[in-house]
């Protein structure tokens, strides 16, 4: 039970700042008198899901891992090298599908940003931001991450070019009328996990400790 808690709160803290941009689109939309598709909604709403299971499946840090470990960035937790350590074709793989959703997600949901350059450094973007912050929490920041996250965006946009005549018949609802969106979009994403999220605080509560 206590472990579904810890799972929920994290969700929420990607959710809770989902929910705030959301109002705020609706409002900018109805500014233009034009209301956001309900398709678009949801679209949305799954978006952060994903996004807040990347944020669970590859720890990143936030704030309050500094009050643990500090600012002090060990030699031994950062890999600069490409591909310099044992190859491990699992967690490379791993690496890859993690980022697979995300670049058939982004053209999906935004087509006026429907380019590969887009998608390819949104991945790198966001894969960049997730290693950094994992300096704060004694996690292992790699550039083979890196790499291979970016590769699995670059992928999924191109599974979407396959599966774009298939996907013309499903009668989805998407608009994206401010090209910004994207950007405001994750980025709120993850700053609301970064200052929302202290796991080990909760812990402390549920498992008195």
């Amino acid at each position: 039970m206590n472990e579904f808690i810890l799972k929920s709160y994290e969700l929420l803290t990607v959710l809770l700042p989902a929910a705030a941009v959301l109002f705020l689109l609706r409002k900018a939309y109805a500014s233009k008198r034009l209301s956001l598709p309900p398709g678009h909604f949801l679209w949305l709403v799954l978006f952060a899901a994903y996004i807040g299971a990347i944020f669970y499946l590859t720890g990143a840090g936030t704030v309050y891992h500094i009050s643990l470990y500090g600012l002090e960035i060990r030699s031994a937790q950062v890999n600069l090298l490409p591909f310099s350590r044992e190859v491990d074709f699992a967690a490379y793989l791993q690496n890859i599908l993690l980022f697979l959703p995300l670049g058939m997600l982004l053209p999906l949901i935004w087509p006026s940003l429907r380019r590969l350059s887009f998608t390819v450094l949104s991945g790198f973007s966001l894969s960049l931001l997730i290693e950094a912050s994992q300096l704060l929490n004694n996690r292992r920041t790699d550039v083979d991450d890196l790499i291979l996250n970016t590769l699995g965006a670059l992928l999924g946009y191109c599974l979407f070019l396959l599966l774009r005549p298939a996907l013309r018949r499903i009668k989805y609802q998407s608009a994206g009328l401010f090209k910004s969106e994207p950007f405001l979009y994750t980025g709120a994403l993850f700053l609301g996990h970064f200052l929302l999220f202290n796991e080990f605080g909760l812990a402390r509560l549920l498992y008195h400790f």
